[in-house]
């Protein structure tokens, strides 16, 4: 059965799930979520001048580690969540986050020198388009790291196992914790991706897997 990814449908789980969306991302990734983030931005080249956009930002952590690491860079987050950008905004005051759809971005073509998305991809309805339109708001050269579930291994299928009942007992919507596990399991293998990435004209730079496969990170440069 094909998941509902309309767009009403994920931006109502979504303002559901903003509460409780960090706990339950640390439960999900068995507490490694800090450090598999600060890993992957680690992949990027940040300069002080560079302009970056943090698509599908959520509650803005990847934003916030882009900001520790270079505090003189320009941040944007964008996300479709109201709740999710109340959360974000008030957790990191010093940058701006702003309600948007990241298959039609309102900026102009080669506007930002790094874009970062974690998490999101699987859950675009039109994730094609999405990538289409990273690729346009980029400059020449610009740098785009994807962060999401990677190989379909036996870390991966006892992670899908333990992760709903670890939800389920400390999490009031396990259902919509389910819906994740299936957006999974739908969602194309890392080097799957990176073919998808490459059709659209990115370059492969990078690549890094962490808990055993369980997350891969993928930096292409336009």
């Amino acid at each position: 059965m094909t998941l509902d990814k309309t767009p009403e449908t994920i931006h109502t789980m979504f303002n559901m799930l903003a509460k409780k969306y960090d706990l339950a991302n640390n439960i999900m990734s068995f507490g490694m979520q800090k450090y598999c983030k600060n890993s992957a931005i680690k992949m990027l080249d940040i300069k002080s001048n560079s302009n970056v956009i943090d698509l599908c930002c959520g509650t803005g952590d990847l934003s916030a580690i882009i900001k520790k690491f270079n505090p003189d860079c320009q941040i944007t987050g964008i996300d479709f969540s109201e709740n999710m950008l109340k959360i974000a905004k008030s957790k990191h005051k010093n940058i701006q986050f702003w309600q948007g759809d990241v298959t039609n971005l309102p900026y102009e073509d080669n506007f930002f020198d790094i874009a970062v998305m974690g998490f999101g991809l699987r859950n675009i309805l039109n994730a094609e388009k999405s990538v289409e339109e990273v690729y346009r708001v980029l400059k020449p050269n610009g740098q785009f790291l994807h962060l999401d579930f990677g190989r379909k291994n036996l870390p991966s299928k006892i992670y899908e196992i333990i992760t709903p009942i670890l939800t389920k007992i400390f999490t009031d919507n396990p259902k919509a914790y389910s819906y994740l596990i299936k957006s999974k399991r739908e969602f194309p293998e890392p080097q799957d991706l990176i073919k998808d990435f490459e059709s659209k004209g990115f370059k492969l730079k990078k690549r890094k897997d962490f808990i055993f496969g369980v997350i891969s990170a993928q930096l292409m440069q336009k």
